[in-house]
């Protein structure tokens, strides 16, 4: 996976508040108005019980587009998705 980068690795510091959690995610809002991630719970390295407000950092590089194109696959995925959750939200409409 590394060969299709084309450029070196950028990481640095990011902190973070942990703004929301439960059993199988936890939500991070990234300092400095960057916006927010989820991750599953089991990435989270804490000795700490998980509480609402503490303070995380981690390391990250900028993403890295790898191909001009769209991956088809993942573009219909995406829109089956979409397509379902409309679906979804029109029966609960009728009910």
């Amino acid at each position: 996976m590394y060969d299709k980068l084309k450029y070196a690795s950028t990481e640095r510091v990011f902190e973070g508040i942990i703004v929301d959690f439960n059993d199988a995610s936890v939500t991070i809002d990234i300092k400095g108005r960057l916006g927010q991630f989820k991750i599953p719970m089991r990435m989270l390295i804490s000795q700490h019980e998980v509480k609402i407000g503490q303070e995380v950092a981690f390391l990250l590089s900028y993403p890295e587009v790898l191909d001009p194109e769209p991956n088809e696959h993942y573009v219909s995925a995406i829109q089956n998705t979409k397509k379902l959750k409309e679906e979804v939200q029109n029966r609960r409409k009728e009910d």
